[in-house]
């Protein structure tokens, strides 16, 4: 007779694995809810410096953010950060929230989108115009507005969003870490954040971050020309577009402030007085005299990180003269087995549990980095200390130096110098309005000019693209010419958007394509060069080139581009030529 074997055993197993998976489940979540920045111990820094903490690269409803700029203070407040550089894209239009706001130094600047990748714009006036979109222009604007510039996300995931300027003139910083770039790159470590973020926010997003390899190599390479300053960008929005109906809050605000900061050393403490404490913190970054430190890890407020010499002391973004008995020195209060790595050029001189104290090899970029075990990124990142004569430091300040203002070349063929009848026609949408007139004797030579009165309209959901212009429709071929150059002026400091259209019949453009590109008046005339390989086009039916032996049109014009709706304002132009 036939028996069945006892199913119990099997299903008495099964109740047992299920158990052990549970209990093992409940253990990691309760290990993983409970955890906590490691503690710090070791000496108070002796450099003299107060560090004061702070988050730059931050996104309100000003731009596409999700929260208010009084949101985004009140988080910064409750993690403890002293400033806050808001930086919503393209616009200073927060510029009204500046000031100390609940015990948080508030400083307005700018994320530009160019044709380089974003650039991080702090310390700047608000303009009266709008940036253009290019590369160049952005630094420049960010430069004569007082401001400093900095690669923002230098390395996204996002092809569009990486930046590719690293030619671009001047003394712009970088990005080490920035808080977008690394969900981005997280891969699947993003859905295992989502899942166990309402267990330990800090937890979480300290899983979605990568070593910043790639950044730290291209810093070294920048450093080994002139100096640069470093730093973390938050780049936080507090809102993550799945749909464009839904866009949930994560991760929040306080989550991102919580994980990385940016220490500066200042000498003395805040005052509590906007305009002095916004010049020294400003001062700070802008040199690099500050560290970036990873306080989801660990407390980073106590670090310090300084060279010596017989004669004289620096610490991080300070130049020191070598002289006899040069010697580097790192720590402060350190989480226990932290291990400081020196980098001189680029290159590890050697790697030490902290503190570190350390003969240099001789002249060069110092800089450190200090590792928690157990993470894939440094816990710090210090900005460096440069030790250099004298020679070689103004040889470095040179090359980070913008360059002196070239000449505009004299045109080979003027198209139209305005002292008879002119050829340029006004043009505009029907909100705005522009008047046109030849103004006598206002030209550079005491002939006579064209003027261009001008008010941006508001413009409507069926026409929204409002503008005022003046167009030459004449058809020309400017094989090789190189660019344009003309004399202008304003009444104010305006941006002028300028087009060359030429013809492709594919385009919906009544058959032409528009390259473009920009200028800034002054209230002087200024004589200015614009080249054709700068101009640049976003038809989608593009043929890929100007085909200057098809040029169908000259328009100088002010738009969307170049200034907000309600705009008005006087422009000069004279002496209109290719070289």
């Amino acid at each position: 007779m036939a028996t069945s074997k006892d199913p119990r055993p099997r299903g008495a197993a099964r109740r047992i694995v299920i158990r052990v998976a549970l209990m093992a489940l409940v253990v990691f979540a309760g290990g993983y809810a409970l955890s906590r920045p490691a503690k710090v111990e070791g000496e108070e820094p002796k450099d003299g410096f107060l560090r004061v903490s702070g988050i730059i690269h931050v996104h309100t409803t000003h731009s596409d953010g999700g929260g208010t700029p009084a949101e985004v203070v009140a988080a910064a407040k409750k993690t403890g950060a002293r400033f806050l550089i808001l930086t919503d894209h393209n616009n200073l239009d927060a510029k009204a929230f500046e000031g100390y706001r609940d015990g948080v130094l508030v400083i307005v600047g700018s994320e530009l989108s160019t044709t380089a990748g974003h650039i991080v714009g702090i310390g700047m006036e608000a303009p009266t115009y709008r940036f253009s979109g290019d590369g160049r222009d952005g630094l420049e604007d960010i430069r004569d507005l007082g401001g400093a510039a900095f690669a923002a996300h230098p390395f996204s995931a996002r092809d569009d969003l990486r930046f590719t300027g690293w030619d671009l003139p001047g003394p712009w910083g970088l990005e080490l870490i920035n808080g977008d770039s690394e969900w981005r790159s997280a891969g699947l470590r993003v859905v295992s954040a989502a899942f166990l973020y309402g267990l330990n926010r800090r937890r979480a997003l300290l899983g979605l971050l990568n070593s910043p390899d790639e950044a730290l190599s291209r810093w070294d390479r920048l450093l080994a020309e002139r100096d640069v300053s470093g730093i973390a960008g938050a780049d936080a929005h507090s809102r993550l577009p799945v749909s464009k109906r839904f866009a949930p809050r994560f991760p929040s605000y306080e989550s991102m402030f919580a994980l990385l900061r940016n220490y500066v050393l200042l000498k003395e403490p805040l005052s509590g007085v906007f305009a002095a404490d916004r010049d020294r913190v400003l001062e700070a970054i802008r040199r690099g005299r500050l560290y970036v430190g990873i306080d989801a890890i660990a407390p980073a407020d106590r670090f310090s990180f300084t060279a010596s010499s017989d004669t004289a002391r620096a610490t991080m973004g300070e130049t020191l003269t070598p002289s006899g008995n040069l010697r580097i020195e790192a720590g402060g209060a350190l989480p226990r087995g932290a291990v400081i790595s020196l980098l001189r050029n680029g290159v590890l001189v050697g790697s030490w549990p902290g503190p570190l104290e350390a003969a240099a090899p001789g002249a060069g970029v110092y800089r450190v980095e200090v590792r928690v075990p157990g993470w894939r990124l440094p816990w710090i990142i210090s900005n460096p200390i440069y030790v250099f004569d004298e020679a070689t430091s103004s040889a470095r300040e040179a090359r980070a130096a913008w360059p002196e203002p070239k000449e505009a070349p004299p045109a080979i063929q003027v198209l139209d110098d305005f002292n008879a009848a002119t050829k340029f026609q006004a043009a505009s949408d029907p909100t705005s309005t522009v008047e046109q007139a030849l103004d006598p004797k206002a030209g550079v030579q005491g002939g006579q000019a064209l003027r261009l009165g001008y008010r941006i309209g508001q413009g409507t959901e069926s026409n929204p693209n409002v503008f005022a212009a003046t167009v030459d429709w004449t058809h020309r071929d400017l094989t090789g010419k190189k660019g344009l150059v003309l004399s202008v002026k304003g009444d104010g400091v305006y941006r002028i958007t300028v087009q060359v259209r030429d013809e492709n019949k594919a385009s919906t453009d009544e058959g032409t394509e528009w390259w473009f590109g920009s200028m800034r008046t002054t209230t002087e005339w200024r004589r200015l060069a614009l080249p054709f390989e700068r101009l640049r086009s976003i038809n989608p039916r593009t043929d890929g080139k100007l085909d200057l032996d098809k040029v169908r049109a000259i328009v100088f014009l002010i738009d969307r581009g170049a200034a907000t709706p309600g705009a008005r304002g006087r422009v000069w132009i004279d002496d209109v030529g290719v070289y």
